[in-house]
């Protein structure tokens, strides 16, 4: 029984001796090759650059031509192994029996990405001689936070409401939430004919800096058009930086604006009358607002004893509906007072719906009539005559 002991402590032994080279964070056999480093776990942020120095150390008795690698590591820390500034693969160590430069420490480095899940993530330093041998020193790096690579663009009310050709003041929060300092792109993306604008800081701006972790209000100031229809638009806007950026969207929802307008088909508000008689004239009647309108009603405010007469075409007594941007001309019909005598008369004409009307005052020139004229003109010959007469039938008295 005592013999099989001894051949199976034997044969662990001799197996650890086998294994050593293969594991642990530093190995260590007579002809072999040590590889140590004092911290074998680091605890790191997301972005954060890790370094570990790494010993070589040959205890051999030949040179070894040693292959330098990293197992286990993802490819996008990019890892790279370094001695003073330059990036090596392989390296050469003297035997300790020659003195020095039997040892060398290497560095391995590596960047923890911004975007990580957080935990612990274990590889492996690796080594391999001339003769196929390989050593590898375990190692480790725990995340402490979740990593997060990202831009936020918050609003703090997305939706406004309002009438068209007005100005909507929107307030948004831009937070740069990755390791670097970004310089972000602000752009919108709207109607045609709308204006989109960015303040920081109360200045107009197109893009702003911000450090890692770092916070901007910006104002988003829109401006619809002055004839955009009733309806919902959306502004799109982003912040733009790299690989990294955020988009929000805003809601502006246009009310239906209600306007009216009434001039002529030239713009001129004057005509001219014989007192007496009557003249016509176009009037024009025009939507100029955002929403259709309904059941428009036409009026005068003419001198005394003057009138005015729409004519509305088949019977009509109104304009019973005007698209946005429609217009009807109407012919009224004016007629003066037989009283009325030479000069310029104010008449006031109004067309009116129960949402909006317009006013407009024309200016009406009565002339003398040809009648009036001629009466007085022979009145004038009459009395002339009369008085010639009487001086020739009594003037030699």
């Amino acid at each position: 029984m005592k013999k099989v002991h001894s051949v199976i402590t034997r044969f662990f032994v001799l197996f650890l001796l086998i294994a050593i080279p293969f594991h642990g964070n530093s190995t260590s056999i007579d002809d072999g090759v040590i590889l140590y480093t004092p911290y074998i776990s680091q605890s790191v942020t997301p972005g954060e650059t890790v370094n570990y120095n790494i010993e070589i150390i040959n205890r051999s008795d030949q040179i070894e031509n040693i292959s330098l690698s990293v197992q286990g590591i993802p490819a996008s820390w990019d890892p790279g192994i370094t001695s003073g500034n330059s990036t090596i693969q392989r390296i050469a160590l003297k035997p300790e029996a020659l003195g020095s430069e039997n040892s060398r420490t290497v560095g391995l480095e590596f960047t923890i990405p911004l975007e990580i899940d957080q935990g612990t993530y274990r590889f492996e330093f690796r080594i391999q001689t001339q003769t196929g041998q390989q050593y590898t020193l375990p190692l480790q790096v725990r995340v402490t936070e979740q990593g997060v690579f990202e831009t936020e663009l918050e609003v703090a009310q997305a939706n406004m409401e309002g009438y068209a050709d007005s100005e909507f003041n929107y307030t948004t929060t831009l937070t740069n939430r990755t390791a670097a300092t970004q310089n972000y792109a602000l752009a919108a993306d709207a109607p045609p004919g709308w204006n989109v604008r960015f303040r920081v800081r109360g200045n107009y701006a197109t893009s702003v800096s911000l450090d890692p972790n770092d916070s901007e209000s910006i104002n988003v100031t829109v401006r619809s058009p002055s004839r955009a229809k009733a309806d919902t638009y959306q502004i799109g806007i982003r912040a733009v930086s790299g690989n990294t950026f955020d988009e929000a969207t805003l809601e502006t929802v246009i009310q239906g604006q209600h306007d009216l307008e009434l001039t002529t088909p030239t713009g001129r508000l004057s005509a001219s009358i014989t007192a007496g008689r009557e003249t016509t004239i176009p009037v024009l009647v025009r939507n100029t607002g955002t929403v259709p309108l309904q059941n428009i009603s036409l009026s005068s405010s003419p001198p005394a004893e003057w009138s005015v007469d729409f004519d509305l075409g088949n019977g009509e007594d109104q304009i019973y509906e005007l698209e946005p941007g429609e217009s009807r001309t109407v012919d009224a019909t004016i007629r003066a007072s037989s009283q009325a005598i030479a000069g310029d008369y104010r008449l006031g004409m109004n067309a009116s719906t129960s949402d909006a009307s317009s006013s407009a005052t024309f200016r009406v020139t009565v002339n003398r009539s040809v009648a009036g004229g001629t009466v007085g003109i022979l009145f004038i010959l009459l009395v002339a005559g009369g008085i010639s007469f009487m001086i020739k039938k009594y003037g030699r008295r």
